[in-house]
């Protein structure tokens, strides 16, 4: 029976992630194969299946491209400043592309280094990241930002920065391990001496 147990314990959760990641994929070329399918049906006088998957790669591609240029990025703060003045839309937002772009592969400046600090209590460590530096009347302190078992909703801690180690780990496999639960955490952990956090 504890077999049993055990099996569907590693299966559920092995298939929570896969079905979620599927689950959102599917909605959104739902999403855009229902809004573009009348469309383009009517463009080409029948409907070809797999058209709202095509449609869904091309427009990611597509707003990938245009904000990765000058012009799109200007675009897009336009964008940003106009859903900015909309009373209950820019918290949300604001707070969603903050955590999305903090854990983007291709965010190069939120997270500047991945430390080990004692949190929640001495002699218990966490794994963080390195956010900015503050200083208050005259210490040293270094915004530390904790994943927790939410890994988006983490703390905020400000550490003296004698209490801060700083690792050899780089900032991405600090992100799959705050995204794995430490799952994939390596054997040793080493400091790395002589650099400031």
């Amino acid at each position: 029976m504890k077999t049993l147990k055990r099996y569907f314990v590693a299966g559920f959760f092995t298939l929570i992630p896969i079905g979620l990641s599927l689950a959102v994929v599917w909605w959104f070329v739902s999403l855009v194969d229902g809004s573009l399918a009348p469309v383009l049906d009517a463009a080409l006088g029948w409907h070809l299946p797999g058209l709202g998957l095509a449609a869904a790669l091309a427009l990611i591609l597509a707003v990938g491209a245009l904000t990765s240029h000058v012009l799109g990025e200007r675009l897009l703060e336009a964008a940003q400043e106009v859903l900015a003045r909309i009373p209950v839309f820019k918290s949300v937002y604001g707070a969603i592309k903050q955590m999305t772009e903090a854990f983007s592969p291709t965010n190069k400046t939120s997270f500047k280094s991945v430390v080990v600090v004692e949190f929640p209590r001495p002699g218990v460590y966490s794994i963080g990241f390195v956010t900015s530096e503050t200083s208050l009347d005259g210490k040293d302190l270094v915004c530390v930002y904790v994943p927790t078992n939410h890994v988006y909703v983490g703390d905020i801690v400000l550490v003296p920065r004698e209490h801060v180690i700083t690792t050899t780990l780089g900032v991405q496999a600090g992100i799959q391990i705050a995204l794995s639960g430490g799952a994939s955490l390596p054997a040793t952990i080493h400091a790395q001496k002589g650099k400031r956090p």
